[in-house]
């Protein structure tokens, strides 16, 4: 069963229960009320027939003339006069029943004497009776009062009968107005169920709609923020999936190419008669298939040792950091006909010493090797308030937008061939990314194709790790 039948049963069925207790209280309430108001009318007619009635025996008891027939005669004469009302009266003589003549009605002192009784009789109608001494003298007699409540009596009968349509009009009305009403009100619910079935599909794009600010609504916006993250969280953990499946095809394809050569080369030696000088070429190859090798496996291992060990930072004086970059560099630039210079505006680095030199040989490398024979390149560092900024900067070919976003991929090359043909794997830039994260410090890469390159690296003046 679903949630809004139960809640449409369960409703109803307390409407129904509290209304026909609450209409049956008023009902009872009010019902009493008119009893009591026929009791104290009967007594004040029991009082004023019982005068009436004694003062009419006195009389005949004065003239001597008091006989059954004139005593009936009394009694019936009154008993007339309210015969709209459905009066009956009973007068015992001692024990005998002298009226109604012939009556055996037996008299019966279950109510106190001169007080109202209220009985039911076997038809279920309602009657008020009083009884008590009514007059003393050589006997003494004795006068029932009894009234059937026959205008109260079907008043309430059609009263009930009213109770009962109400009732029932009442329930269809609240029955068809809280079907609507509860089919109004759950629709986003039912809307959200849906949602949350397309999401279980795998929709992740699927969203509850949104309208209002009851509960409703705010249980929507916060599933929707929740489907958010969800949603960004499954679509980060395919995009490293992903990144994880492309860097194990590229690792896998950067080893293909050095270990055919490697094993092309030394079958050939193996195999073909060679002369010395060929041997002596063919081992020049393998010597630098595996030196591209060997460097690979030492970038990958210094990424799994910034990822699993702790680094210490010290303060480097930066004269000695363009000392050491300088000459490590100098080689290169002047192979690839390169101008280096560098700038500086501060004294000193806070930072591991290795991996910094790591960082900015990476980075002027890649700049050098972007740069057109006769290009420049410029490195130094500058004071920004809190942190340290290195920068390098080139006039070489420049990248793209999309290049940009995908440098720091492990393995990604800007030009492919070029790449390869200088023995680069593309791990530089990844292992920048490593180095600077773990510095605390962000590195921004801006470039445009034809207009060279700036890279950026903020690095925190002094931290504790």
């Amino acid at each position: 069963m679903k949630l809004w039948q139960k809640v449409y049963l369960v409703t109803m069925l307390l409407f129904v229960v509290l209304l026909n207790v609450g209409m049956y209280v008023v009902f009872e309430m009010t019902y009493q009320k008119d009893i009591a108001t026929e009791q104290k009318q009967a007594e004040a007619e029991y009082g004023m027939l019982t005068m009436g009635i004694v003062r009419s025996f006195r009389s005949l008891d004065q003239q001597g003339d008091v006989t059954d027939e004139k005593l009936q005669s009394v009694i019936e004469v009154y008993e007339n006069y309210y015969d709209d009302i459905a009066l009956k009266l009973t007068l015992w003589r001692g024990d005998d029943c002298i009226y109604p003549e012939g009556a055996t009605a037996s008299k019966d002192w279950g109510s106190a004497e001169g007080k109202t009784e209220l009985v039911v009789s076997g038809d279920k109608k309602k009657n008020i009776k009083i009884q008590g001494e009514l007059y003393q003298n050589e006997a003494t007699y004795f006068l029932r009062y009894e009234k059937e409540l026959v205008d109260l009596y079907e008043g309430w009968n059609k009263l009930e009968i009213k109770y009962m349509v109400i009732s029932f009009v009442f329930s269809i009305v609240l029955a068809v107005l809280l079907f609507i009403v509860l089919r109004k009100t759950m629709k986003p619910m039912v809307h959200l169920s849906k949602v949350v079935d397309d999401m279980a599909a795998g929709e992740w794009e699927s969203r509850a709609y949104v309208k209002g600010s009851d509960e409703v609504a705010s249980l929507a916006r916060h599933f929707n923020r929740m489907a958010d993250r969800i949603q960004e969280n499954i679509e980060l953990i395919q995009k490293e999936a992903d990144a994880k499946q492309e860097f194990i095809d590229n690792f896998a394809h950067e080893l293909k190419s050095p270990l055919t050569s490697i094993y092309g080369f030394a079958e050939y030696v193996q195999k073909a008669n060679v002369s010395e000088d060929e041997k002596i070429q063919c081992m020049s190859y393998i010597m630098e298939e595996s030196q591209r090798l060997l460097q690979l496996s030492y970038t990958l291992l210094n990424m799994a040792q910034i990822r699993n060990e702790e680094i210490v930072k010290e303060e480097i004086p930066f004269p000695t950091i363009q000392e050491q970059v300088q000459n490590r560099m100098s080689h290169l630039s002047e192979e690839n006909a390169v101008a280096l210079a560098c700038e500086t505006g501060v004294a000193s680095v806070y930072a591991n010493e290795v991996l910094l030199y790591s960082l900015l040989g990476n980075l002027i490398q890649n700049a050098i090797y972007a740069c057109d024979n006769g290009g420049n390149v410029v490195w130094g560092a500058e004071d920004v308030g809190e942190k340290i900024r290195l920068y390098v900067e080139d006039d070489g070919c420049g990248m793209s937008k999309e290049q940009v976003e995908r440098v720091r991929e492990p393995f990604y090359r800007v030009d492919k061939a070029r790449s390869r043909g200088q023995g680069r794997a593309g791990l530089g830039l990844a292992l920048c990314t490593q180095i600077v994260k773990y510095h605390d410090g962000d590195m921004d890469i801006q470039s445009e194709i034809g207009h060279g390159t700036k890279i950026f690296v903020s690095l925190p003046k002094c931290f504790t790790s």
